[in-house]
C-alpha cells in the first residue's frame, strides 16, 4: 500500500522505488562535458614555469596581547602548550525479549454412589368365628396368619478421576553488540618566562605582536617540451555499475573524495553477496515458520471441532444416563405392585450401568482432546513466536540491505560526476609495462617536410616596448608553408611511453622523442633565433616584473629623455596592464610565523613622591660635581706627567735609601 503525501509524493516503498529510479535516470544520463575517442593522437608542447621566494625582512602583524608593569615589578608566566585529542566511539546495542508461559491445571473428581434399595413386604390375615350364644354354649375360635417378605440390596460405585496438567513455556532472545573504540593523542610543551621592570620610577607596557615574514614571488619560464596526449577509454555512465565499482575498488579507496563514500564500497566488497544469501535463507525460514503457524493453526481449529463433538457426546451420554434410570424406576414401580414377594427376582436389567459407563466414557474422551488442544495451543504460540523473530531478523536485514543498496548507487552516481578525476587515478596506477603494450601498436599519422629548406626574407621591424627598451635589433619573417606529406609511425617509435608526464582531461600526457612540424610550429612563439636558440616568453612583459619594467623605463628617461617622452604613453599604458595582469611577474607574499614581537612602551610620568624626585635631583647634581673633580684630578695628573712627574702623586710615605747616609731607626 503506497502513501502519499499533501505534494502528492509517495512514502514507503513508493519513495524507495521513486528514489532507486530517479538515481537510475542521473547515472544513464550522458556526461556534462566531452571526451575524445579512445587511443586518438594529439600533440602539443608543455611549459613548465618556475616559482623563485626571494626571503624579505620581517613585518609586526596583529597585536596579541599587552603586559603592563609597575616598576621593578616582576611578571613570571608559564606558556603550556597541550595538544590532546581524544576519540570514543560506543555503540550498545541491547535487545532482550523474554516469553514465559506456565499453565497449571489441576482437576480431581471422586464420587461416591451408594445405591440401596429396600423392599419389604407385611401381611396379616386375622380371622375370627363365634358359633352360638351367650346363654348356651359359645365357642370362638381365631386364626392369625402373618407374613414378612423383605428385600434389600447395595450397590456402592466409587469413582476417582484425577488429572493434573502443567505445561511451562520460557522464550529468552538476546542479542548485545558493543563497540568501544578509543584513541588518545596528548601533546604538551611547557616554557617558563620572566619579564621585569627594570626602571624605579617609570611604569612600561609591553606590547606583544605577531611576527610575520615577507617574501618575493617571482615566475619566470623555465622549460618548453614537446609532448604527444593519447586519448583512452572512458566509461559510458550506465557502465559504472556494481562490478565496474568491485574490480576499480582497491584504487577508488586510496582516490576517494569524501570518507562518506567508504561504507558503500565497503559493503559492496564484503557484505553485498553475503547479504543478499542472507535474505534469501531469512524469507525461505520465515516462509517455512508461517507454513508451521499455518498447519498448526489448522491443528488447533480441528482439535475444536472435535473438543466440540466430544462435548456434545457428553451432553447425550448424561442425558441417556437420566432416560436410563427413569426408566429403571418405573420398572421398579410396576414390579412392586404386581411381584411384591419378588417371586419374579430382580428387576435390574443393567441399563443404567451400562449409561454411567458410557458418560464416564465420553468424559475421559473429552478431557484427552482438552488436554491435546492445550498442547497444540503451546505450540502454536512457540511458532508464532519463532515467526515473529524470523519477521524480525527478515525486517532488519532487507532494511540494512536496501540503505546499503542507495548508498552504493549514491556512489555510482558520486564516480560518475567526477569520472576523470577516477579515472585518471586508474591509469596512473596501471603498470609500466602493461600501458606499453597496450599503446605501442597505435598508428599516428605525422606531417612530414618533403623538403630541407625553405627561402625567407628578413625585414625589419621596429619590435615591441621590451625589445625598444632593451634596445635589441629584431626583424621579422614570412615562413611560408613547406611541401609536407602525412605518413604513419607507430606511437612507440615517437613518444616515451615509460613516463607519464600528466594527465589532460582522458589525454595520457608523453614525452616525445624528438620535434615533428607540428610541434615546432608551435613552439616559434616561445623561441628567440639569434646566434644562440634562447627560451623566452611569449607574453611581450612575461619576463619583466613591475619593478624592473619601471627601472627600465627610469633608465631610458635618465639616457634618451626625448626618446622616453615619445614612448611615454606605451610605458604608462604598459605599467597598467601588468599590474592589473594575473601574472604580475613578482609579488609580495606575506607569511605569519609562530613567533612574536615585542616592544616595550614607556610611561612619561614617573611615579616618586616629590621628596625622592629632588632627593633625586640631588643625587644626580652630587654625581655631576664628582664627575667634574675627577676630570679636574685626571687634568692635574697630565700636568704632572708632562712636568716629568711620573711618581704616584696618592703615596702617604715615601721613603728614599742613598749610599753613605746614616739609618736612621724609630724606636718607637
Amino acid at each position: 500500500m503506497a502513501i502519499a503525501d499533501g505534494n502528492g509524493n509517495g512514502t514507503g516503498a513508493s519513495r524507495l522505488e521513486n528514489l532507486l529510479r530517479e538515481l537510475d535516470r542521473i547515472l544513464k544520463q550522458p556526461y556534462a562535458f566531452d571526451v575524445f575517442k579512445a587511443d586518438s593522437v594529439n600533440f602539443g608542447v608543455l611549459t613548465t614555469y618556475r616559482q623563485t621566494w626571494e626571503s624579505q625582512s620581517y613585518q609586526v602583524g596583529d597585536l596579541v596581547t599587552t603586559m603592563p608593569l609597575a616598576p621593578k615589578e616582576v611578571q613570571r608566566y608559564t606558556t603550556r602548550r597541550v595538544d590532546k585529542r581524544s576519540r570514543a566511539k560506543k555503540e550498545v546495542d541491547d535487545n532482550l525479549r523474554t516469553q514465559r508461559t506456565e499453565t497449571a491445571d489441576t482437576g480431581r473428581a471422586e464420587s461416591e454412589i451408594v445405591e440401596k434399595a429396600s423392599k419389604k413386604t407385611n401381611f396379616q390375615l386375622t380371622a375370627n368365628e363365634s358359633f352360638g350364644s351367650d346363654e348356651t354354649m359359645k365357642v370362638t375360635a381365631g386364626q392369625l396368619v402373618a407374613g414378612s417378605q423383605e428385600k434389600e440390596s447395595q450397590n456402592t460405585k466409587r469413582t476417582f478421576n484425577e488429572n493434573v496438567r502443567k505445561s511451562a513455556q520460557e522464550y529468552r532472545q538476546q542479542h548485545r553488540t558493543e563497540i568501544d573504540t578509543t584513541s588518545s593523542t596528548e601533546f604538551e610543551e611547557t616554557t617558563f618566562r620572566e619579564i621585569q621592570n627594570p626602571n624605579d620610577e617609570l611604569a612600561v607596557t609591553y606590547l606583544f605582536y605577531e611576527l610575520q615574514r615577507t617574501y618575493r614571488l617571482s615566475e619566470r619560464l623555465q622549460g618548453l617540451a614537446p609532448v604527444a596526449l593519447v586519448a583512452n577509454e572512458v566509461p559510458a555512465p550506465d557502465a559504472i555499475d556494481d562490478s565496474w565499482l568491485v574490480a576499480h575498488d582497491w584504487i577508488l579507496r586510496r582516490a576517494i573524495l569524501d570518507d562518506s563514500f567508504r561504507p558503500a564500497l565497503d559493503y559492496l566488497t564484503k557484505s553485498f553477496v553475503g547479504a543478499e544469501v542472507n535474505i534469501a535463507i531469512l524469507e525461505s525460514n520465515a516462509e517455512a515458520q508461517k507454513k508451521v503457524v499455518e498447519a498448526l493453526g489448522e491443528q488447533v481449529r480441528a482439535q475444536k471441532g472435535i473438543l466440540s463433538a466430544y462435548e456434545r457426546d457428553v451432553l447425550s451420554a448424561v442425558q441417556n444416563l437420566g432416560s436410563s434410570e427413569e426408566q429403571q424406576g418405573l420398572i421398579d414401580i410396576v414390579k412392586g405392585i404386581f411381584d411384591p414377594f419378588g417371586i419374579a427376582g430382580t428387576s435390574d436389567t443393567g441399563a443404567v450401568d451400562a449409561a454411567q459407563l458410557m458418560v464416564d466414557y465420553a468424559k475421559e474422551t473429552r478431557d484427552r482432546a482438552e488436554r491435546e488442544r492445550a498442547r497444540l495451543l503451546d505450540q502454536f504460540t512457540l511458532a508464532v513466536s519463532a515467526l515473529q523473530l524470523a519477521i524480525d531478523k527478515l525486517s532488519v536485514a532487507v532494511r540494512e540491505h536496501y540503505d546499503n543498496v542507495a548508498a552504493i548507487d549514491r556512489l555510482r552516481v558520486h564516480v560518475k560526476d567526477n569520472i576523470l578525476y577516477y579515472m585518471q587515478a586508474v591509469w596512473s596506477h596501471e603498470p609500466p609495462d602493461q600501458r606499453y603494450f597496450r599503446l605501442y601498436n597505435i598508428d599516428v599519422p605525422m606531417v612530414e617536410l618533403t623538403s630541407d629548406s625553405v627561402m625567407v626574407e628578413v625585414m625589419r621591424d621596429g619590435g615591441n616596448l621590451t625589445d625598444d627598451l632593451l634596445d635589441r635589433e629584431v626583424g621579422a619573417v614570412e615562413l611560408p608553408l613547406p611541401e609536407t606529406t602525412i605518413v604513419k609511425r607507430k606511437l612507440a617509435d615517437l613518444a616515451d611511453l615509460d613516463q607519464v608526464l600528466g594527465f589532460k582531461g582522458n589525454y595520457t600526457i608523453f614525452a616525445l622523442k624528438e620535434n615533428n612540424y607540428l610541434t615546432l610550429r608551435m613552439m616559434q612563439e616561445y623561441l628567440e633565433v639569434g646566434d644562440d636558440l634562447v627560451l623566452r616568453d611569449p607574453d611581450e612583459f612575461g619576463e619583466l616584473t613591475v619593478e624592473e619594467l619601471t627601472e627600465l623605463a627610469a633608465c631610458l628617461h635618465h639616457r634618451e629623455p626625448e626618446r622616453f617622452k615619445e614612448r611615454s604613453a606605451r610605458i604608462r599604458a604598459a605599467l597598467v596592464e601588468k599590474l592589473a595582469s594575473p601574472r604580475a611577474g613578482s609579488d609580495l607574499v606575506i607569511v605569519p610565523t609562530s613567533s612574536l614581537y615585542i616592544e616595550a612602551l614607556v610611561g612619561t610620568h614617573p611615579l616618586l613622591e616629590d621628596f625622592k624626585l629632588i632627593h633625586r635631583a640631588l643625587d644626580v647634581k652630587k654625581v655631576q660635581a664628582d664627575v667634574r673633580h675627577q676630570e679636574l684630578e685626571n687634568l692635574r695628573l697630565a700636568r704632572r706627567l708632562f712636568a716629568g712627574k711620573d711618581d704616584d702623586p696618592d703615596i702617604d710615605k715615601k721613603i728614599v735609601i742613598s749610599p753613605g747616609m746614616p739609618l736612621a731607626v724609630d724606636t718607637e
